[in-house]
């Protein structure tokens, strides 16, 4: 007892001083080393153990030594369950994410060493689902992510001062990519999610198209397609038979 009594006042002092916002362990809390447990995989699930004797791991725990806390979690039977939480090395809180029989089921909210919170992703056992967000250090939010069936089915980007700057939807069947600057579209890319269609298109200032090109493999032919605004077909150059032709494209990219 005389032993671990000195490195819990040590870990109690920093916890006041460095980080009076993180969360507090449970009033029963067993506190361990780093060394102390072990992690088993069984059945794709993490299993805790204590290192020396083998055991699963049950109840709440303290990890860290005497001058600094690493992670608390809770575990039942050897699995987590409920909070998990791991730290900055000044003390405040990296992770915190939510448990249920061994799986993220919950919100997992990361933070920047200042405290402030940096993304919130949703778990559904153990699958990212519904809308993750991450932020700017002063809070404004920087990307947005909605996912199902654990794909991305939209998306946007934001600066610093709220404008958007990148977003995906999907549309008729294609996934639609855009960067945007001054509040217009300036470069899309376009996949389709049935078929082999690839194209993208470039923008003007004004918001007019300049050019909308598709890339075509047809065994080992390839192709550069040159699209009107409508998607028809207005010229099909060879790669191999005409690379010069297609240097003078270049230019979109090179200047976007």
């Amino acid at each position: 007892m005389i032993k671990q009594f000195k490195p819990l006042l040590a870990l109690l002092l920093i916890g006041t001083l460095n980080n009076c916002k993180q969360k507090e362990p449970t009033d029963a809390f067993t506190f361990i080393d780093r060394n102390d447990y072990v992690i088993d995989s069984y059945k794709g699930l993490f299993v805790y153990k204590l290192s020396k004797s083998k055991q699963l791991m049950d109840g709440y725990y303290v990890v860290g030594n005497k001058v600094q806390k690493w992670e608390e979690f809770n575990v039942k039977e050897g699995l987590l369950n409920g909070d998990y939480l791991i730290f900055h090395n000044n003390g405040e809180i990296f992770s915190h994410s939510k448990y249920s029989n061994g799986k993220k089921h919950g919100i997992e909210k990361t933070y920047y060493p200042s405290g402030a919170l940096k993304k919130e992703t949703p778990y559904n056992n153990d699958l990212q689902y519904g809308t993750i967000k991450t932020y700017y250090e002063s809070g404004q939010l920087e990307t947005e992510a909605t996912i199902e069936k654990g794909e991305i089915i939209e998306s946007a980007t934001y600066d610093i001062i709220g404008n958007i700057t990148r977003q995906l939807f999907i549309r008729d069947g294609r996934t639609i990519t855009q960067d945007i600057r001054n509040g217009k579209v300036f470069f899309e890319s376009i996949s389709s999610n049935y078929d082999n269609f690839e194209a993208v298109k470039f923008y003007n200032d004004d918001g007019s198209l300049k050019v909308f090109l598709r890339m075509l493999d047809e065994g080992d032919e390839h192709y550069l397609i040159e699209l009107d605004e409508k998607g028809n077909e207005v010229k099909r150059i060879d790669m191999k038979e005409n690379p010069q032709e297609i240097l003078k494209y270049q230019q979109y990219f090179v200047n976007g």
